[in-house]
């Protein structure tokens, strides 16, 4: 069987790229298509049999990913995957609208659907500068109507998450399965005692809602951690009093000693899925979150950590004010990441393929 996975780009690194990580364990001999490949990257997938598009050769001299837009529906339809007997892709955004061949299945693994033309309503005041929104009005308006029509020729879509599923059937009118993804969790376990701080950690970007958490601790004068770099990181540190501390961009291992040292991971953002709280989890460490998206469906209220239903500082503040660590139960805390492993993951795509193969093969 002749398959190849296919990502959107390989321009930062966050869950998706841990799924195609878990996807290419599955299947180590598959190629990886992609849009680009930033060089940061290149050592750490150096034995991947990586293959970008054109767009790489521009990307390689201006390496901002966001103003090729208008090129991206060209480079992703000149994705020749036609030699191939599964095709699977993981994506949040472009290369589920690649064109194959009635006889090529196409598995997509969806984060969501594609946000800035879906659920992100905030993407031209936030990403393009005014004399120029008119004309990207009209580009996204077409591009929505693209995404839809590339979905439509997906053969079968994996959604991550029950909230992901939800919309995959809102936007682009089909049924989708739910497949969590999966984190390590021999690699994530506690590693050390409680110490007097908690912990907001991701990329620091608007919607994240990072500012909101800053200003709570500000206002309470405790200790608390920032893990991550982003478009916001300049403004959350003019902002921020002496005792928040910038960490950066950590290492897996200095991120596991952070969740397993703080008195709580905060998780504010709405996320399609969210692995951070489930890692937290396995390192011992309860997650306070905001009760939409994906951290809704990992994180067990008075077991695994609490929910917030308005982002309110009054609300927020009255949680943390409340918090006991001890109260959450270190072994139920591990059992609850526990149900989101990567080998149920894999399990569950190779059974979810084989199941589709047969099904196919029944057919006239």
């Amino acid at each position: 069987m002749n398959i190849a996975l296919v990502h959107d780009s390989f321009t930062q690194y966050g869950g998706a790229e841990r799924v195609i990580e878990q996807l290419h364990e599955i299947f180590p001999a598959a190629p990886v298509y992609t849009l680009v490949l930033d060089r940061k990257f290149r050592k750490k997938y150096r034995s991947w049999d990586i293959r970008a598009s054109w767009l790489q050769i521009f990307y390689n001299f201006f390496s901002q990913f966001k103003y090729f837009l208008p090129f991206i529906p060209l480079a992703v339809m000149s994705l020749d995957l036609s030699k191939y007997d599964i095709v699977i892709s993981s994506s949040s955004g472009f290369v589920k609208n690649i064109k194959l061949p009635e006889s090529v299945m196409h598995i997509n693994y969806c984060h969501t659907p594609t946000r800035f033309l879906w659920t992100d309503a905030g993407y031209l005041a936030q990403e393009t500068p005014v004399w120029i929104r008119p004309i990207v009005r009209l580009f996204l308006k077409w591009m929505k109507k693209w995404d839809y029509n590339g979905a439509q020729r997906v053969t079968r879509f994996i959604a991550n998450s029950k909230e992901v599923q939800r919309r995959i059937k809102a936007y682009y009118h089909t049924d989708s399965m739910v497949i969590y993804p999966g984190i390590d969790t021999e690699f994530w376990h506690p590693t050390r005692k409680k110490t007097n701080y908690f912990l907001l950690a991701g990329r620091l970007q608007a919607h994240k809602k990072n500012d909101l958490i800053v200003e709570i601790f500000n206002e309470l004068g405790w200790p608390l951690r920032l893990a991550g770099t982003g478009r916001q990181e300049k403004y959350l540190k003019s902002i921020a009093k002496v005792n928040i501390t910038f960490l950066g961009q950590l290492s897996d291992e200095q991120l596991r000693d952070e969740y397993s040292g703080a008195l709580a991971f905060i998780y504010p953002q709405i996320e399609d899925f969210g692995l951070m709280p489930l890692e937290a989890a396995a390192c011992a460490t309860a997650t306070i979150a905001y009760s939409e998206g994906g951290a809704s469906e990992t994180i067990v209220p008075g077991v695994t950590g609490e929910l917030f239903e308005k982002r309110s500082k009054e609300k927020i503040k009255d949680i943390l004010t409340n918090w006991q660590a001890l109260n959450y139960r270190n072994f139920q805390l591990q059992n609850q990441a526990k149900k989101f492993s990567r080998r149920l993951f894999k399990e569950n795509i190779t059974n979810f393929i084989n199941t589709n193969l047969n099904e196919n093969s029944g057919r006239p």
